[in-house]
């Protein structure tokens, strides 16, 4: 992905599963191995104090919105982490199997 779409990406407004608006991207996390966007943060809440992780899998992004595969509800209730600038590998993988997203795990 190019540079100029992952900034298109990170101005993007984020709506969850069920069409909510959740409010705007805060960041595009990437893969470290391939560069790909991976996963981005997203702020909603009284006085979006707290950036939400989640997966850029299942998503879909339309014009200068983002879709994501997920609801406000499972969003809020995902592990959170101490740094938003980058997942350490356990908060990761912590993410990874509340949001499932191993082969073979079911879709919540």
């Amino acid at each position: 992905m190019a540079q100029a779409e992952i900034n298109k990406l990170q101005a993007a407004t984020a709506w969850d599963s069920k069409g909510k608006k959740l409010g705007d991207v805060n960041d595009v996390h990437l893969e470290k191995e391939s560069g790909v966007p991976a996963w981005v943060t997203v702020s909603f809440g009284l006085l979006n104090a707290r950036k939400h992780f989640v997966p850029l899998a299942n998503s879909r992004f339309e014009g200068d919105a983002l879709h994501l595969a997920w609801s406000k509800s499972e969003i809020a209730d995902a592990p959170g982490s101490a740094n938003t600038a980058e997942l350490s590998p356990a908060e990761e993988s912590a993410l990874i199997d509340y949001y499932r997203l191993r082969d073979g795990a079911e879709a919540p």
